[in-house]
C-alpha cells in the first residue's frame, strides 16, 4: 500500500497505522510489523517509519521494548489527550462555549454515575467531600487537589472509559478556572455539591440539571471574568 504523496511522509505514516488500528489489522498486546516490513507495505524509508513510531510513543499510543519490537499498548494514557487539550486550550476564548460544554458532560455523566455508584463508592465521596469542606474553609491549598478528587470518584463510577477519558480533559482544561473559582467559594456553592453528592448516593436524579447548573455559578463567573480580562 503506497501512500500518496500528501503532507510529510512520516505523517502519513501514522496516519496510516492510526487507520490499521481502528480497522482492528494492529491488535492491542500484539506486535507491530517491523521496521522493514513497515517500510515495504508503505513505500517509504525506515527514517520515515521511526519518526512516526516516536509519535505514536509520544502519544503513548505504543511502547518498545528491547530485542522484542514496538508493542500496540492494550490501554491509553492520559497523553493521547494532550494533543486535543493543547487544541481546545487555543479555543477557550469563547466562554459560553466551555461552559456549555461543561454544563452537558456533567449532566449527562452525573445521571449515568448514579446509577452505578458501588457503596464504596459513595463512602469515598461523602468523604471526599468533607475532606474539601474543611480544607476550603481553612483556605488550604489542598482543596483544589479534594475538589478534582470528588468529581473523579462520580467519573470513575460510571465504569465507561470513553467517559472518564473526556472528563479527565474536561477537568485539566478547566483546572485554572475551578482554582479561582475556589478562592471565592462560599456556602452556597458548597450546598450545592453537597446536592450532587445526595445525587449520587441516592440515585435519584430528580433536580440533576438545575443541581448542576447551580453547582457550577462560580465557575461561569470566574470563566466570565478570565476571558473579559484576556
Amino acid at each position: 500500500m503506497e501512500l500518496r504523496r500528501e503532507g510529510t511522509l512520516s505523517q502519513l505514516v501514522l496516519d496510516s497505522i492510526q487507520n490499521s488500528i481502528r480497522d482492528g489489522e494492529f491488535k492491542p498486546g500484539e506486535a507491530l510489523p517491523s521496521e522493514r516490513e513497515l517500510s515495504e507495505r508503505y513505500g517509504v524509508g525506515k527514517s520515515s517509519i521511526r519518526e512516526a513510531i516516536k509519535m505514536l510513543q509520544v502519544l503513548g499510543v505504543v511502547e518498545s521494548a528491547q530485542g522484542k519490537g514496538t508493542y500496540l499498548r492494550k490501554s491509553l494514557g492520559f497523553e493521547i489527550l494532550r494533543p486535543l487539550l493543547l487544541d481546545m486550550m487555543l479555543q477557550r476564548s469563547n466562554a459560553e462555549e466551555l461552559y456549555e460544554f461543561r454544563l452537558m458532560f456533567d449532566q449527562a455523566y452525573l445521571r449515568l454515575a448514579a446509577a452505578k455508584a458501588t457503596e464504596e463508592e459513595k463512602i469515598a465521596a461523602r468523604h471526599t467531600l468533607t475532606e474539601y469542606a474543611i480544607q476550603q474553609r481553612a483556605h488550604l491549598p489542598e482543596a483544589d487537589r479534594s475538589d478534582q478528587k470528588f468529581h473523579r470518584i462520580m467519573l470513575d463510577a460510571t465504569q465507561n472509559q470513553f467517559i472518564i477519558k473526556m472528563g479527565t480533559l474536561i477537568m485539566e482544561l478547566c483546572r485554572p478556572y475551578i482554582s479561582k473559582s475556589n478562592e471565592i467559594l462560599d456556602e452556597t456553592v458548597m450546598e450545592n455539591h453537597e446536592k450532587l453528592l445526595e445525587i449520587f448516593c441516592t440515585g435519584n436524579t430528580d433536580g440533576l440539571e438545575d443541581a448542576v447548573k447551580k453547582s457550577l455559578i462560580v465557575f461561569r463567573h470566574t470563566l466570565d471574568t478570565e476571558m473579559d480580562n484576556g
